[in-house]
């Protein structure tokens, strides 16, 4: 009895395996940085993101600019100084170069949840015309290209569904540059 019911156990996978099999799955493939970087809301994006950049920046470099300026002052007078004097102004040079550097960081960090927020609205589209091209066109899976954790795929049985979401999304290819004539 127990034989039997192994038997029809692998007579059951062996059918539905060959079903499994004999499917024709669908993959595509896609660079989504590829797709950002064609979407025309990125370069809004990238415009907000270079007026942050360059506002942060600038306070660097006038924060900067404060301290060289202290500094000269300091080493200039530092022999003449008292030592209270000199303390203090080593200990304001010290928080000075401390606030430079906190700056720094909480700069980066800024640049980074800003970047993050503005590309969002922009990757959601894009996964969602993914979705949308995947399901009409009948595709088991779409790998991303732009993400490593793929390593392998047949380059000719794949099919490119770039130009599909890209069609998806409405966006009109910009021409190429013309190259000059030598």
């Amino acid at each position: 009895m127990k034989n039997g019911i192994k038997a029809l156990l692998l007579v059951c996978c062996v059918l539905f395996g060959s079903v499994a099999f004999g499917q024709n799955l669908k993959f595509g493939v896609i660079n989504s940085q590829e797709i950002i970087s064609k979407m025309p809301e990125r370069d809004s994006a990238e415009a907000k993101l270079m007026k942050l950049r360059t506002e942060l920046g600038n306070q660097i470099e006038s924060l900067q600019v404060e301290f060289n300026q202290k500094y000269q002052a300091y080493a200039q007078g530092r022999e003449k100084m008292a030592d209270l004097v000199r303390q203090t102004k080593e200990k304001e040079l010290s928080d000075l170069q401390n606030r430079i550097q906190e700056y720094g960081q909480n700069a980066e960090q800024e640049l980074s949840k800003q970047q993050a927020a503005l590309l969002k609205p922009i990757v959601d589209k894009i996964n969602e015309a993914i979705k949308a091209v995947g399901k009409a066109n009948g595709f088991a899976y779409i790998f991303d290209t732009a993400i490593p954790s793929l390593a392998y795929y047949d380059a000719a049985q794949a099919v490119d569904v770039l130009p599909l979401v890209v069609k998806q999304l409405g966006i009109k290819e910009k021409p190429a540059a013309a190259t000059p004539k030598k």
